[in-house]
């Protein structure tokens, strides 16, 4: 549930030295990626990943990203 999701998130950023974090929602035929900071959180229209190569290349961008932008906190 939404619930659920936020509070893993809620957990995620503050048990962690992180600006923000993401995490991947699949339902069905289609995935959706939620960037989450203390804000709030941002959502992609609903990625048919069985035929688009959207979610592979965030997974791809993601690991080659430097820490800063995967959300590590710096600054600490």
């Amino acid at each position: 549930t939404l619930g659920q999701i936020t509070a893993y998130a809620a957990a995620q950023l503050s048990s962690q030295y992180c600006t923000h974090a993401f995490s991947v929602l699949i339902v069905r035929d289609f995935a959706r990626i939620i960037r989450w900071d203390r804000e709030g959180a941002i959502v992609t229209d609903p990625i048919p990943y069985n035929v688009d190569v959207s979610l592979a290349e965030f997974f791809y961008r993601y690991s080659k990203a430097p820490p800063e932008l995967r959300g590590v906190d710096t600054t600490v």
